[in-house]
């Protein structure tokens, strides 16, 4: 219990223990827009989205900024926030449902959010796989997802100031 003693609110909405910076975002939060030559997602109004019909229409034109989205340089630089351990017995046993399971949910949540991508999943042995993700939501999401469907024991484990999550499933 002591080592809670040390951290202190700041005061701020959101930000408990002190502001954690992302050193992947843009700086200032630019209000112009730009386009991931990558991935084709957009920023615009301080977010990333994906829109076709917004892509098609301003990707030609000399004023949009053609750049590499946050995600796409985690991506490149193998820079991941979450980690997510799955193993046991009856993974080995349910190897492609599970993969399917998670790359729909991947799937699901980059829709939503662009920067929230699967980096690797790297398989040790047969039943043990490690998901790499470029957010610390989406381990936690996947964890989640897994367990919904298999149940089995989740454990979350945070590192200091809340930035990494390490997610264990085993069943």
């Amino acid at each position: 219990m002591e080592k809670y003693k040390e951290r202190k609110w700041s005061g701020e909405k959101g930000k408990k223990f002190g502001k954690v910076d992302d050193p992947y975002l843009p700086a200032g939060g630019r209000a112009e827009m730009a386009i991931c030559t990558t991935c084709k997602a957009i920023y615009q109004n301080k977010s990333w989205f994906y829109d076709e019909e917004v892509y098609r229409q301003n990707f030609q034109k000399d004023t949009t900024n053609r750049v590499t989205c946050p995600g796409c340089q985690k991506v490149q630089d193998h820079y991941y926030e979450g980690v997510l351990t799955l193993e046991g017995d009856f993974l080995a046993g349910h190897r492609e449902e599970i993969i399917t399971l998670l790359n729909r949910e991947a799937d699901r949540v980059s829709q939503k959010s662009p920067l929230d991508r699967v980096i690797q999943m790297v398989w040790e042995g047969n039943d043990r796989l490690i998901v790499e993700t470029t957010t610390e939501k989406l381990a936690q999401r996947l964890g989640k997802a897994v367990y919904r469907a298999y149940k089995g024991n989740l454990d979350f484990r945070w590192s200091h100031m809340n930035k990494f999550v390490r997610v264990y499933w085993s069943r």
